[in-house]
């Protein structure tokens, strides 16, 4: 997780250009095409790059900075988990009270927290919601294999566990979820990645508007389109950013609410429910 609002390089670059952005040793991009392109991630750019120059790296980092405790997984950061999970709560208590949303009953099909670390969602959030089985999605088998016990016995029996990038996990066939939670993982997909990622999650939903994906991720605050991490080689992009992406995922944004009561130093944080078009 990426937590931080920007370092001392970085905090000062300004650019008018709607598309412009830094990263994390104050280098500037004139476009999201330069960055990319930077990264080594271009459009042409091979399967198999990307998969070295870009998601090894993130792997690697976190193998080597991220201890399977709540203060791991949040970055050091374990004093907001309660507060996160408070207004998680809230946030979905408030969607089901929308009227574009009088159908969703968390009971009534499977849930899955996505990039699930040890599985403080599945544990603070979906199984206290109701939920009757929840799937865990993550890249990191030894964080995955500290969630068991994290969760508990009892809520565990009622979990499946997925070792897998969200880049490269499709939900299960047959599979059908009333809430799908994505939270601080998008920022390590390249933008296409998150579209389709986005994309085949809309088509495990349960129908007729009885599911729901809940995208809960930083945005950049300085008016920058995005800020690059190099060292966990990650990208926060602006609100607008999330929401294009959304919307080339087939999605729209049926509630939305930001995150409050974090430290200051944290990136601001969007809560955005999503249904298809």
């Amino acid at each position: 997780m990426s937590t931080s609002t920007t370092n001392n390089n970085s905090a000062s670059i300004k650019n008018d250009d709607p598309e412009s952005g830094s990263d994390s040793s104050g280098r500037q991009y004139a476009s999201i095409a330069e960055m990319w392109n930077a990264q080594g991630v271009g459009a042409y750019t091979p399967r198999s790059q990307i998969q070295q120059v870009w998601y090894d790296k993130a792997t690697d980092w976190y193998e080597e900075n991220c201890p399977a405790t709540v203060d791991g997984v949040l970055g050091g950061f374990a004093s907001i988990s309660e507060i996160d999970l408070k207004g998680s709560h809230a946030f979905l208590q408030e969607l089901q009270q929308q009227q574009q949303q009088p159908t969703l009953d968390w009971t009534l099909g499977a849930g899955c927290e996505c990039g699930a670390g040890i599985g403080r969602v599945t544990k603070g959030l979906l199984l206290p919601l109701g939920v009757t089985q929840v799937d865990l999605v993550e890249s990191s088998s030894r964080l995955l294999c500290e969630s068991p016990e994290y969760i508990g016995e009892e809520g565990a029996a009622n979990c499946k566990f997925y070792c897998s990038g969200l880049q490269d996990w499709t939900p299960p066939s047959g599979r059908y979820y009333t809430i799908i939670w994505i939270q601080w993982v998008l920022i390590y997909l390249t933008d296409d990645d998150v579209i389709c990622f986005l994309n085949r999650c809309a088509d495990s939903l349960l129908p007729n508007g009885k599911g729901v994906i809940v995208v809960k991720e930083n945005t950049t605050g300085d008016g920058e389109t995005f800020v690059v991490d190099n060292d966990d080689v990650s990208v926060c992009r602006s609100l607008p950013y999330w929401l294009k992406l959304i919307e080339k995922a087939g999605l729209k944004v049926v509630y939305q609410k930001m995150q409050t009561d974090f430290p200051p130093d944290i990136f601001p944080v969007p809560m955005l429910a999503l249904t298809k078009q």
